[in-house]
């Protein structure tokens, strides 16, 4: 059974665990290690993570038989613009169509958020597989760059939008 719980402050220590966990099991084969924990301080650090709770930024943790094993992040930019910042899900629960699961809780929460046809786009890495999926759940590509993220570290990713109504 999959559940999603919205996180409050008091989950930020879950956040950052689960944060740090799956980001490296994500990215060991595409980044070096010291991109990795840079990233990690950058985004995960529950000083960073705090900042993003307090700025329109939702955060839900995914539960799988009451494990938390993921977590999802929107940020709502504009009335209708939404950034899909995270969408995570520990490597040992996929396969479950828990990532299907995830995907229907962006949509179902920029619905209720924006009460007119709204945007989501989301930065994924050019070289991570989840690309793919991503297009399967009717995403597309709308650019691609290396954006530097500081210490001489960019990311390279792909932009992808989907249009929610």
């Amino acid at each position: 059974m999959t559940r999603f719980a919205e996180a409050t402050p008091k989950d930020i220590p879950l956040l950052h665990t689960l944060g740090v966990k799956i980001f490296r099991q994500t990215y060991r084969q595409m980044l070096s290690e010291a991109q990795i924990e840079y990233m990690i301080e950058w985004m995960y650090s529950p000083t960073s993570l705090k900042k993003q709770m307090e700025s329109n930024n939702t955060f839900y943790i995914v539960y799988y038989n009451e494990t938390p094993c993921g977590y999802i992040g929107i940020e709502q930019q504009e009335e209708t613009l939404f950034h899909l910042q995270r969408l995570y899900l520990d490597e040992t629960m996929r396969g479950k169509n828990i990532g299907r699961l995830m995907m229907e809780k962006v949509f179902d929460h920029v619905r209720s958020t924006s009460n007119r046809e709204a945007t989501i786009e989301l930065n994924v890495n050019r070289d991570n597989k989840t690309v793919e999926f991503y297009k399967k759940t009717g995403w597309h590509i709308i650019r691609s760059g290396d954006f530097h993220i500081g210490q001489g570290y960019y990311m390279t990713d792909h932009i992808m939008a989907i249009k929610i109504t």
